[in-house]
């Protein structure tokens, strides 16, 4: 009987262990999710950035052409 209860108390620690190290991972692993999804909302956002400094840049050159085309 004592040999029974024992085992019973082992194993519920063993139990509560595991679900709490599953729990862990699962929550280490939405937090690296949630840093991902972040990282990739800021890449879209460089992206976006780029394109319009490009799209500047080729405004700014025509803009020079046109002063230039003025000034002469």
């Amino acid at each position: 009987m004592e040999v029974t209860v024992i085992a019973i108390i082992v194993l519920g620690g063993l139990v509560c262990y595991w679900m709490s190290l599953s729990y862990a991972k699962k929550a280490k692993g939405l937090e690296k999710g949630a840093s991902q999804r972040e990282i990739e909302v800021l890449q879209e956002q460089v992206n976006h950035i780029q394109e319009e400094m490009v799209a500047l840049k080729t405004e700014v050159k025509r803009l020079i052409q046109i002063a230039k085309g003025i000034d002469e």
